[in-house]
């Protein structure tokens, strides 16, 4: 039997069920965008590896780029990406890989938007328009994978920063795997398993 709270203060008790919830929610936590939650994990970490592995989930703490994220085993719990944001993470990703280079691991990747329309045209793939630039912008935030800099996100100058969530929402080693990737779907392959990782169905 689990007791989560036991030995704790009502105060902390809390603060350690905000951190269960936010996780079932959006799946990725980042100290650089919620250092409270990610202290608070980080001081509950076997509390919180034994509540999900009680679920069947599996919770993985990346202390060298100071994040953490959930996955599920079932299929059943994850969000169905379209072909759409599949395209618009494996880009996002192939950017964070390429500009990280040389950065302290205290430093985030920066684009512009610019430069992601510059890759989707090297890939010669369809342009999203400026609604769904929106969507898929807040899909990014709300995952905790990027952060606007700037207000206008149709401005090409507009600034991105990168988390090293994407590290884990599309899984790549190298940047020609992500190159691969991103051709499979220039010639018309949709499907990608293991590749880009779903995340939680719940918005």
């Amino acid at each position: 039997m689990l007791n989560l709270g036991e030995n704790l203060s009502e105060q902390e008790a809390g603060r350690l069920q905000e951190v269960i919830n936010r996780l079932l929610a959006v799946n990725f936590l980042n100290k650089e965008q919620e250092r409270e939650h990610y202290l608070v994990a980080r001081r509950h970490r076997q509390v919180l590896e034994e509540f999900f592995r009680f679920l069947g989930w599996e919770i993985v703490f990346d202390d060298r780029h100071e994040c953490l994220f959930v996955l599920s085993p079932e299929a059943g719990c994850r969000r169905n990406l379209t072909r759409e944001e599949s395209i618009w993470l494996l880009v996002l990703r192939l950017i964070y890989q390429e500009k990280r280079q040389g950065l302290s691991l205290s430093e985030f990747p920066v684009t512009t938007l610019h430069e992601i329309r510059a890759k989707y045209e090297a890939f010669r793939l369809p342009l999203f328009n400026k609604t769904r630039l929106q969507e898929l912008v807040r899909l990014g935030t709300h995952y905790k994978l990027l952060e606007p800099l700037d207000d206008d996100i149709r401005s090409d100058d507009c600034a991105f920063r990168l988390f090293h969530t994407l590290l884990y929402a599309v899984q790549a080693d190298t940047v020609e795997k992500l190159y691969q990737k991103i051709a499979a779907y220039e010639q018309g392959k949709e499907e990608l398993p293991d590749e880009v990782a779903a995340p939680p169905a719940a918005d």
